[in-house]
């Protein structure tokens, strides 16, 4: 394939039958070669350029083409794409997602209405305005974050605290913490916690923002009062985990004097 970048070759094993033992070259791009993303991207650039498409220079994994709506006036339809999840925003969104088909095979009866886009919730709501718009919610992966957590705690007879008024311990300064080093496994533990945090800032987390990034700066030398912290914040937000960014689609009145 020619959006290989590099050629790679492996030697056939007894699966291959009368093959074993030979030189077979890859021709498509693998999960585990050393430039199988970049292979990837390559051929997804091409397809999207041939659909008229242009990525985002802002975000790399937005895609802008320019389109009509039906009463002729211009707008720009939006396509984004991360690895395997698909969102489009078009008024013929349909239409958009069928020509990415002939291109990348989409699941059987996956085309329709947004419900979850890279572990977010999306769902309309109605404005106070009278038109709806839709709105974009961590809960839904922050309680699955919280119940994995709760049972890794439950393996030590260990539990959430029920009363997190603030995503830290009032007063906690994590560069003065002096506590035990983790161990190898606990620091990986302490690591994954920090990436399920990250990401929930990414769906819209904002109000953990400054917490999970001080706390990020210890992910070399955590110690057992960083990991405490890091299940302080998600007792916290086990109970605000209901916050949601709606995209309010109407101009703001705002009153420049």
């Amino acid at each position: 394939m020619k959006h290989l970048c590099k050629k790679h070759w492996i030697l056939a094993g007894p699966e291959c039958g009368s093959k074993e033992c030979c030189k077979m070259l890859i021709v498509r791009a693998l999960y585990d070669t050393a430039t199988a993303g970049g292979d990837f991207r390559n051929h997804l650039r091409e397809c999207m350029k041939h659909l008229k498409y242009e990525f985002c220079a802002a975000d790399h994994d937005l895609w802008i083409r320019k389109a009509k709506r039906d009463d002729d006036s211009d707008y720009y339809e939006y396509l984004l794409l991360y690895i395997d999840d698909c969102l489009c925003v078009s008024e013929h969104a349909e239409e958009a997602l069928c020509e990415i088909d002939k291109y990348f095979s989409l699941k059987e009866n996956s085309i329709g209405p947004p419900k979850i886009y890279l572990g977010g919730k999306v769902s309309k709501v109605d404005l106070p305005s009278g038109i709806w718009a839709y709105s974009f919610s961590s809960s839904q992966y922050v309680k699955e974050a919280i119940k994995n957590v709760e049972q890794y705690l439950d393996k030590k007879n260990m539990k959430l605290n029920r009363k997190a008024s603030a995503p830290l311990s009032p007063g906690y300064r994590p560069e003065l913490d002096q506590s035990r080093e983790l161990d190898p496994k606990e620091a990986a533990y302490y690591q994954s916690l920090i990436g399920i945090l990250r990401w929930s800032v990414e769906l819209g987390r904002i109000v953990i923002t400054a917490n999970v990034s001080i706390m990020s700066s210890h992910v070399a030398l955590p110690r057992k009062g960083h990991l405490q912290q890091l299940l302080h914040i998600f007792a916290y937000i086990k109970h605000h985990n209901n916050s949601s960014l709606v995209f309010d689609p109407s101009y703001p009145d705002i009153d420049y004097k």
